[in-house]
């Protein structure tokens, strides 16, 4: 099972150092010595392990941040290349799972990356997911007998569409059966997250052996050999992910040019009639970001998704209340932006659908960069 990391290490010896040793433990390395780059790597493709060394603590932690906000990198191993003991309390707080102490030597890297593997080796094992398309039959909550279909499978839970919202914290029992098996899984689990469209996440709670081995069984045969990258930042020409619209701003600024257009400017960086909401350009990313309730100076953090020029949706596992006036702060290496907006869709365990104020022309720039960037981002990846 190929074990893949992210070097972000700007200093080209230690680098040097750094990705002998991890190829010498049979360990692919990506080097990525831009730290906006690294951050929107993080954001396409699942690491086993991100190498941080940056100029600056103030630069590692900022990545560090980025790391814990990345759906696919979450729980990615991460170390930390230091010159001393300075901040080393605060980024243990951030995550980071081991310290690698400057000057960087082959002996002390290796020392700390063999064992770095073997952690890396144990969590690729129990994370990996493989996919699955079955029918289930669950019991929960007053409910007998529900039909359910099972998405990916992995050691220690499941994705599972159930098609409805389950209670919270909800323990469910299921009876299926795997493709390829002719014997029955029984077992039970904790429902951990929901999405708005009923699909869940299953942590198991208790497996009898004659499961767990049927699930090793099928997990042994059917588990990819190594991380599968994503797609660069996506354009998709579809709805926003909330259910409900978002209103769009209604300025002369948000209507495209067909002259533009035929010119073949990027599909990224074109902009919609505000009445035509299927033409209205959708960008699939991830940013780091913090919400306030409007008045309130205590941050939530979360990550920022499907951006048009109307709206966002933020993934936040505790959702304010449809209605409530925000404020979103997004950071990048080289930008600060701040919105103003209302919710228009909330779903708790999951995130919030979000409509931008455009009342100022301050305000739609400030979008309007933000689109950019993100545009800006995938045509430099290409």
């Amino acid at each position: 099972m190929t074990l893949a990391s992210l070097l972000v290490c700007l200093d080209a010896t230690a680098a040097e150092v750094l990705c002998r040793v991890l190829l010498e433990l049979g360990i692919k390395v990506e080097s990525c010595p831009d730290l906006v780059r690294a951050a929107v790597r993080l954001a396409q493709q699942r690491f086993d392990v991100v190498i941080i060394d940056c100029a600056s603590q103030k630069e590692v932690n900022s990545l560090l941040r980025e790391t814990r906000l990345s759906r696919l990198n979450d729980s990615t191993l991460s170390v930390a290349v230091v010159s001393g003991q300075n901040s080393i309390r605060e980024m243990f707080s951030l995550g980071v799972n081991f310290v690698l102490y400057k000057p960087v030597s082959h002996e002390r890297a290796l020392s700390s990356l063999r064992a770095a593997r073997a952690v890396m080796r144990k969590e690729k094992r129990r994370k990996a997911r493989a996919p699955v398309h079955t029918h289930a039959t669950v019991d929960y909550a007053n409910v007998e007998q529900e039909k359910a279909t099972l998405v990916d499978l992995a050691e220690d839970g499941m994705a599972v569409l159930f098609g409805r919202k389950l209670p919270p914290t909800s323990k469910v029992y299921f009876q299926f059966q795997l493709p390829g098996q002719k014997s029955s899984v029984r077992l039970s689990g904790q429902v951990l997250w929901q999405d708005w469209n009923g699909r869940a996440g299953v942590q198991f709670v208790d497996v009898p052996k004659t499961s767990r081995r049927l699930l090793d069984q099928y997990l042994n045969a059917n588990l990819p050999n190594s991380s599968e990258p994503f797609p660069l930042v996506t354009v998709e020409l579809e709805e926003p992910l909330p259910p409900e619209p978002v209103p769009v701003g209604t300025g002369p600024q948000q209507q495209a040019a067909p002259a533009q257009a035929a010119a073949g400017q990027p599909v990224a960086r074109r902009r919609s009639e505000p009445d035509n909401r299927r033409g209205q350009t959708r960008y699939a990313c991830r940013l780091g970001a913090e919400v306030y309730r409007t008045g309130i100076l205590v941050p939530h953090y979360c990550c920022l998704t499907d951006l048009n020029a109307g709206g966002c949706y933020l993934e936040v596992h505790l959702p304010f209340p449809k209605g409530t006036s925000v404020e979103i702060t997004v950071r990048t290496y080289e930008l600060k932006l701040r919105f103003r907006g209302t919710v228009q869709t909330s779903h708790p365990g999951f995130g919030m659908g979000v409509a931008f104020a455009l009342e100022t022309q301050d305000e739609r720039d400030q979008v309007q960069t933000l689109t950019d960037f993100v545009a800006a981002t995938q045509e430099g990846s290409n």
